[in-house]
């Protein structure tokens, strides 16, 4: 009995350590967090408009800053960051913490589940 309840909370901690973009997200969840927290700034559609924040149509494998017709800020320009399922769930968990003097004025998706299921929405629907 001891060995089993060592495994269970050994494997009960390493998940509880896992980054949450590592943890798979469903695109129909993510879709209700982008229209509640993220479209009041952000578009996706191809060709879209830039708002206060950019269009994020085939945001995914581009590098941070470079969006055209979107006049990102220098701190974005410079990040050095490439948007992919990692990047992407750093930045919307804390925007300010990953790119200081980022214009993004959102705070970040602070639970996992819902940061998961944006990325998995973000990914789907950017393409």
């Amino acid at each position: 009995m001891k060995s089993w309840m060592g495994t269970i909370v050994a494997i009960s901690l390493g998940l509880a350590a896992l980054p949450a973009w590592a943890q798979s997200g469903e695109a129909s969840r993510g879709q209700r967090v982008f229209n509640q927290q993220c479209r009041a700034c952000h578009t996706l559609d191809k060709g879209g408009a830039q708002t206060a924040g950019p269009n994020l149509h085939g945001v995914f494998g581009r590098k941070a800053g470079t969006g055209e017709g979107y006049a990102s800020s220098d701190a974005m320009k410079a990040s050095g960051i490439v948007w992919d399922d990692t990047t992407m769930a750093e930045y919307n968990r804390d925007p300010k913490g990953k790119v200081p003097g980022t214009k993004m004025v959102f705070n970040g998706v602070k639970q996992a589940g819902q940061l998961a299921d944006l990325v998995a929405y973000l990914k789907e629907a950017t393409k």
